[in-house]
């Protein structure tokens, strides 16, 4: 197949993916080179050919804002408007039944679901007014419960600040990725995490792996932090979670409160931190977290 022809079957792709009908003429390109901008124009026509295509390559940051803002029109995308990112994240591989159940619930044309790979799914929702937490916490919990519920899959989910234009999105996206990786790190039993509730979480995450083992050694090692059931470690996150409060935390654990008191007595004995006294569990809370980073990049 001489120039020629490869360069018309091109514009003829070129054509099937955009509409528009294109000609070359005065190019000081070689025939290679024009060929090859030809396959370049195909393939981010091709890419963008659908506005869940150009919403997914915006947001990985494949697609430049100036390439993204000139396609809206054409799916009718606003530039300005509040958007809100949840990322969503199965245990296990998700179904299309999943999806499906998604979309149900989005019956604006606006929204969009987006299918990252067999684990993450990520929703961009439209409002008219900025939701508060409240209502996001509400209707992040009526996805969760359908998901499991109804398509028999576990998810977990984050999110970030809402947005208010087509331009902030690949970074809220991007925070509502690291939300995800900083509560799966330091609160593997979370079920919904916000990037902006995870301060404590958010300094640790970036700490050098050597100096982390620095502080575990000099407070309570590696070591001693392993030989710790986790019967106890979800008593300690709950007494941490209640203010150190024995009676509400016996009462969320079910446990008389001497059965408390008997436990944090024997974590004593083991580290030589009293969880009770201020300064001790600020120690004892760090140093888990900093545990569970480092296990967590094994």
């Amino acid at each position: 197949m001489n120039f020629e022809e490869k360069k018309d079957k091109l514009l003829d792709q070129l054509n099937r993916a955009t509409g528009i009908n294109f000609e070359i003429s005065d190019t000081g390109l070689s025939d290679e080179e024009t060929l090859n901008k030809l396959k370049e124009m195909i393939i981010h026509f091709n890419a963008v050919d659908s506005k869940s295509g150009l919403y997914r390559l915006y947001l990985r940051g494949e697609l430049a804002y100036s390439d993204a803002v000139s396609s809206l029109h054409r799916f009718h995308i606003e530039e300005n408007g509040i958007r809100q990112v949840f990322y969503l994240e199965s245990q296990a591989d998700y179904t299309k039944e999943a999806v499906s159940l998604l979309k149900s619930l989005l019956p604006d044309s606006k929204d969009v679901v987006l299918e990252v790979d067999n684990k993450h799914i990520v929703i961009i929702i439209n409002y008219e007014s900025i939701p508060s937490k409240e209502e996001i916490v509400q209707i992040a919990n009526s996805y969760l419960d359908m998901l499991e519920a109804e398509a028999f899959t576990s998810f977990k989910l984050s999110y970030s600040k809402s947005v208010n234009t087509f331009k902030e999105l690949p970074a809220s996206y991007k925070d509502s990725i690291l939300a995800m990786n900083i509560g799966n790190t330091f609160n593997s039993n979370g079920r919904i995490y916000c990037y902006d509730d995870l301060g404590l979480g958010r300094l640790l995450y970036n700490i050098p792996e050597e100096e982390v083992e620095a502080y575990l050694n000099k407070h309570i090692n590696i070591d001693l932090l392993s030989q710790i059931d986790e019967e106890t470690l979800n008593l300690l996150e709950s007494f941490f979670a209640n203010d150190l409060s024995l009676a509400e935390t016996s009462r969320k654990m079910f446990i008389h409160r001497n059965t408390l008191i008997y436990r944090l007595d024997k974590f004593a004995d083991l580290t030589g931190y009293d969880v009770r006294k201020f300064s001790d569990a600020i120690t004892v809370k760090i140093s888990l977290m900093l545990y569970n980073y480092i296990n967590s990049q094994k």
